[in-house]
Order: C-alpha cells, then structure tokens, then sequence
C-alpha cells in the first residue's frame, strides 16, 4: 500500500519541510516568510496602539507651550484660538495687535488639516503602511516648522526673548504664520488618527473631556487592569504636562 504523503506542520521551523511521495521519492517546499512591505499591508495590533496615541498628547503640550509663547495663539487647542478669534471683534487683547489673525490661520489650517488625513480612511486606515504614512506627513510637518524657526524665516519661533520684545511693542510679524499653519495642520492630522483608531477618549490636543470624563467614571478607582479608558486619559494628561513644560524650558 503506498505511503500517504507527509505535508509540513506549524511546528516545522525549517526553511524547507519535505513531502515524501513514495519510499524513494522526496519533494521539497520552500516556505517563504512574508516580506516587509508585504507586512506593511497588515493592520496593526490595536492592543498596543495607545501607547503612540497617548504620546500624542506629548506632542501637543510640547508644540502648543512652544507656539504660545512665539505667537500668542494655540496650533493644537482650538477652543482657545476660537476665544482669540472672538476677542478680535473687540480689538482684544491690546497689546497683541491682530491676534485674530493668527489664531484665523491657526483654525482654518487644522480644518483643512483634518480634512486632508480623514481621506485616509478610504485606504485601510488600521493598516501599516497607512498610519505609518500618517505619521511621516505629520512627523515633516513639524521638522518643516522647526526649520523654519532655526533658520530665521520665522524668527519669533526660534528666539523667545525676540517674541516677548515684538509682544511688548505691539509688533506683528506674519513670518510666524508659516509654522503656525504648519503645525496646526499637522494636529489636525493628529486628531484624525486618534478617531480612526477608535480612541475617542484620548482626543490629544484637549484636556477639557477628558477630566470630565475621568472625574465622572464610575470606575475611576478600579484596578489598572480593569478600566483602559480611564489608563488612557489619566496618561495623556500627564504626558500633555510633561509636553507643555519640555516646550516652557
């Protein structure tokens, strides 16, 4: 009676297994393993994906401290800029002339911001090499702002002595426009990713939710393991600190 064949196992480690036909006869298979760009077409583990979502919130305090004390206005919280932008139908606050401005530009580029990376969406949005684009576009936005801040194009960005001076006397330099738009496009960017991962309860750039939300979990003081959500925003409140005085110093 001839011998049924022996096909490999999940156990096989190998890189090639055999498949034996008869007594004398032997085929062997390569079992390739997936390449790298063709793991890139895989979603990612949401398990572990708020660990970067909260780290966000790092980069909001870092970048909004950064921006406020060049600029006077928020790239990341736009309630705030939207106060500004109100205040401006009064001619207020005085002694920052056309703040109304900047917190305009700051508005509209994170709308556009969001506009841009929601369509996203349409492209596997969970996938590697999404987000991975995601976060290389977001990543140059910032490395663009930072540029143009060290290299002088906007001097208010890379000097705070020169951004308190230019404050004091009533000195609106729209060079700062530049990285303002730049960066609040970016978070826009940013908020969008938070959303297509499903973590609503980490928006990273506004903290106003998520102490509501924490303060009136009914789970507030169970055990670690037992309540993400509360995990998540407790983190991105610190880590949003933490950013917020990194930028300060």
């Amino acid at each position: 009676m001839p011998q049924e064949p022996i096909l490999p196992t999940s156990h096989d480690t190998s890189a090639t297994a055999s498949v034996s036909l008869s007594p004398n006869r032997e085929v062997y298979l390569t079992t390739k393993k997936p390449s790298f760009l063709a793991g890139l077409r895989d979603d990612i583990n949401i398990d572990y994906a708020d660990i970067p979502i909260c780290l966000c919130s790092l980069v909001s305090g870092l970048c909004d401290s950064t921006a406020f004390n060049a600029s006077a206005v928020f790239v990341s919280m736009q309630t705030g800029n939207t106060i500004f932008l109100a205040l401006g139908a009064a001619s207020l606050p005085r002694g920052v002339p056309l703040m109304w401005l900047k917190a305009l530009c700051s508005i509209a580029a994170f709308l556009l911001g969001v506009l841009c990376f929601a369509q996203t969406r349409r492209a596997r949005p969970r996938a590697k090499r999404t987000l991975a684009a995601s976060f290389l576009a977001q990543a140059l936005l910032i490395w663009t702002a930072a540029a143009l801040a060290l290299g002088g194009a906007a001097p208010a960005f890379g000097d705070l002595e020169l951004a308190e001076r230019m404050q004091r006397d009533g000195v609106l330099d729209l060079r700062a426009l530049g990285p303002i738009a730049l960066l609040a496009f970016q978070f826009g960017g940013q908020i969008v990713t938070t959303r297509l991962l499903g973590f609503n309860e980490v928006p990273t750039n506004v903290l106003t939710s998520v102490y509501c939300d924490l303060m009136s979990d009914p789970l507030l003081l169970a055990p670690w393991r037992a309540n993400p959500k509360r995990n998540r925003r407790a983190a991105a409140v610190v880590l949003m600190l933490i950013g917020g005085i990194c930028g300060g110093g």
